[in-house]
């Protein structure tokens, strides 16, 4: 009996401590989001990042009606390379496990779990962002607010960088109150205001060693 106990209660544990993990994770993410966003993706601190971000994806993907996309060879340019994900679990996975060795609790799952939750939101909010198909997500008063505080970031790069939880944008004080969100039948009638492509930017190549 009272072996049972103990089972249930080293369950109860574990359970408890990587449900912990994965919210504080998930909070982390958003500063991890930041950080990579401000310093990797609008600083040329690494040409890769800069690059495909500042130059290329802003480039097509401006302001206004331009935020949208209108060619479809342009919608690689919305998502990340496939190699970033398993890359950025992949440097968190040994940091994870040193805490939980240091710790003496299990944050393995849960936290690696934030981690990839939240990669599969940015990517799929950010798609729908730049690529709005009249989804249920997209009617939902959250989806339409982050909507609109991403459509500032793409008019102020240095403010609103966070695209899935706006809590470091909020800490570090790079939080900008958005403006309306452009209506979905606008987005379809007019996806550019001149009826144009936006041009892509001229991008000299970079060394990238």
């Amino acid at each position: 009996m009272l072996f049972l106990e103990e089972e249930v209660e080293g369950e109860m544990i574990f359970h408890f401590t990587e449900a912990a993990s994965f919210i504080s994770l998930f909070i982390y993410a958003s500063f991890f989001e930041w950080v990579l966003h401000r310093f990797l993706m609008h600083q040329p601190i690494w040409s890769y990042p800069f690059r495909s971000h500042a130059l290329i994806h802003h480039g097509i993907f401006r302001s206004g009606p331009t935020y949208f996309l209108s060619q479809d060879e342009d919608i690689k340019k919305v998502r990340f390379a496939w190699w970033n994900a398993p890359l950025i679990l992949g440097l968190h996975t040994p940091v994870v496990l040193w805490i939980q060795h240091l710790l003496h609790i299990n944050i393995f799952f849960g936290g690696l779990a934030a981690l990839g939750f939240y990669y599969f939101l940015y990517e799929y909010l950010h798609f729908c962002m730049h690529v709005p198909k009249e989804r249920w997500l997209e009617k939902t008063a959250w989806f339409r607010w982050l909507d609109a505080h991403h459509h500032m970031h793409h008019k102020r790069h240095f403010n609103n960088l966070n695209v899935v939880l706006p809590l470091a944008d909020l800490v570090f004080g790079t939080l900008v109150p958005a403006g309306k969100r452009i209506p979905v039948p606008d987005r379809r009638r007019r996806p550019l205001a001149t009826g144009e492509r936006p041009k892509e930017p001229s991008v000299p190549p970079l060394d990238i060693r």
